[in-house]
C-alpha cells in the first residue's frame, strides 16, 4: 500500500521535531526607547497633561519600527520563522535515524509502505528548507501588513493634528476680530448685529476644535493599538506638511511590475510552494501530479492579482498627486480671498458675512488639503507594499 503524500509531509515534520530536541524559543524582550515616546507595556504612559515645552516628535520610521519590535502578531510571525529555522538546521543530523523506525511502526500496524527515497536525509532537509522559506515569507507578509496598518494609524493621526492646528488658527482669527468689531461697535462705526455674528462663529469654532482634539486623542490611541503600546501624552507626529512639489511618482509601470516578482512575499511564498510540491511529486505518487498543477495554478494567479494591485495602486497614487495640487490652488485662492475680505471690511465697503463666509471657505479649503496630503501619503505607501517594497 502507498502512503499519501500528506502523511509523509507529517512524518518528516515530526522527524524534525524530534531531531531538534528540547530546544527553546523566545522572543526577546525589548523596551522602547525613552526618546520614542513609547511606553512599554510595563511602564504605560501616564494621563498627565503634557508640557508644550516638552513635547517631542515621533517620526514615522520610527513608528513603523516600533510597530516591528511589538506588534504581538509580527512577534509570534518571528517565532515561527525561527522556529523553522532551527528545525532546518537540526534536519539533516537527526531526521534520518526516526525515519527507519517510523517507516517499520507504519508498514507494521497499518500495513502503508513509505518510498524509500522519502526518508532519506536529503529529502528531510528539503522540505526543512522549503518549510523555512515558507515561514519566511509568511513573516514579510505580516510585516507587511503590519506596517500599512501603522502607516494607515499614523497618517490618520497626523491628520486629525494637523486639523486641530487648523482650527486653533480659525479661531486665533476669530479672536483677533471679536476684538476689532468690539472695538469698531464701541465708536459706532459697526453695527451690534456684526458683533453678535462673530460671538456665533466663535462659539462653533471652539466646537469644532473640542471636537478635533477629541479625534486626535482618538487617532493616537489608535496607532498605540497597531505598534502594541500606548504612546506617551506629550509625543506627537511628524507635521503632515507635504506638498506636491515634493512627489516624484514612477512613470514606468512595466518595471514596477517586474520588481514585484522579485520582492513581493506572497509571490516568493507561491513560487516556494510550487517549487516543494515539485520536488514532492516525486516521493509520493498519490496525486503528486495533481498537486503540482494546482501549486503552479497558485502561483499564476497571484502573478495576475499582484499584477492587479500594482496598477490600481499606481493610478491612484497619480490621482491622489493631482488632487493635492489642485487642493493647493484652492487654498492660495482661498486665502488670498479672505485677505481681501478683511480689507475690504476694515475699508469700510464690505459686511461682516463676506469676511466670515471667506474664513470658512478658507478653512474649508485648508482641511481639503490636509486630506488629499493623506491620501496622497497613503497611496504612496500602498504603492510601495503592492511592489513589495514596504
Amino acid at each position: 500500500m502507498q502512503i499519501p503524500r500528506s502523511l509523509v509531509l507529517k512524518l518528516a515534520a515530526l522527524s524534525l521535531l524530534v531531531a531538534a530536541g528540547t530546544a527553546s524559543f523566545a522572543a526577546p524582550a525589548a523596551a522602547a526607547p525613552a526618546e520614542t515616546g513609547a511606553s512599554t507595556p510595563e511602564a504605560p504612559a501616564t494621563t498627565s497633561a503634557a508640557d508644550p515645552a516638552s513635547t517631542r516628535v515621533l517620526p514615522l520610521r520610527e513608528a513603523l519600527s516600533l510597530a516591528e519590535r511589538y506588534n504581538p502578531g509580527l512577534r509570534l510571525a518571528a517565532l515561527q520563522m525561527e522556529v523553522a529555522r532551527t528545525a532546518r538546521q537540526a534536519a539533516p543530523a537527526g531526521a534520518p535515524a526516526l525515519a527507519p523506525l517510523a517507516a517499520a511502526y507504519l508498514q507494521a500496524q497499518y500495513g502503508l509502505t513509505i518510498p524509500t527515497e522519502a526518508i532519506t536525509s536529503q529529502a528531510v532537509g528539503q522540505q526543512a528548507t522549503y518549510a523555512y522559506e515558507q515561514a519566511v515569507a509568511q513573516y514579510q507578509t505580516a510585516r507587511q501588513q503590519v506596517r500599512a496598518g501603522a502607516l494607515q494609524a499614523y497618517v490618520e493621526w497626523q491628520k486629525a493634528v494637523a486639523t486641530v492646528e487648523a482650527q486653533r488658527a480659525a479661531l486665533a482669527r476669530t479672536q483677533t476680530q471679536l476684538a476689532n468689531v468690539e472695538a469698531a461697535v464701541a465708536v459706532g462705526s459697526a453695527a451690534p448685529y456684526d458683533l453678535l455674528q462673530v460671538q456665533t462663529a466663535l462659539a462653533g469654532q471652539e466646537a469644532a476644535l473640542a471636537g478635533a482634539e477629541a479625534m486626535e486623542q482618538g487617532a493616537r490611541s489608535a496607532l498605540g493599538q497597531v505598534i502594541g503600546v500606548p504612546l506617551a501624552p506629550d509625543v506627537q507626529p511628524e507635521p503632515l506638511a507635504l506638498s506636491a512639489t515634493e512627489v516624484a511618482l514612477p512613470d514606468d509601470l512595466d518595471a514596477l511590475i517586474d520588481r514585484a516578482i522579485r520582492r513581493r512575499p506572497d509571490l516568493r511564498e507561491a513560487a516556494v510552494q510550487l517549487a516543494g510540491r515539485r520536488q514532492q511529486s516525486g516521493l509520493a505518487t498519490d496525486g503528486g501530479a495533481a498537486a503540482e498543477v494546482q501549486a503552479a495554478s497558485t502561483y499564476g494567479m497571484a502573478l495576475a492579482q499582484a499584477r492587479a494591485e500594482i496598477t490600481r495602486a499606481w493610478l491612484a497614487a497619480r490621482g491622489s498627486l493631482e488632487e493635492l495640487k489642485a487642493r493647493e490652488k484652492a487654498v492660495e485662492m482661498a486665502r488670498e480671498a479672505l485677505r481681501l475680505a478683511e480689507l475690504r471690511y476694515d475699508a469700510g465697503i464690505a459686511t461682516w458675512v463676506e469676511v466670515q463666509s471667506a474664513s470658512a471657505a478658507a478653512l474649508e479649503a485648508e482641511a481639503g488639503r490636509i486630506q488629499a496630503a493623506a491620501n496622497l501619503l497613503v497611496r504612496m505607501m500602498e504603492l510601495s507594499h503592492a511592489v513589495g517594497d514596504g
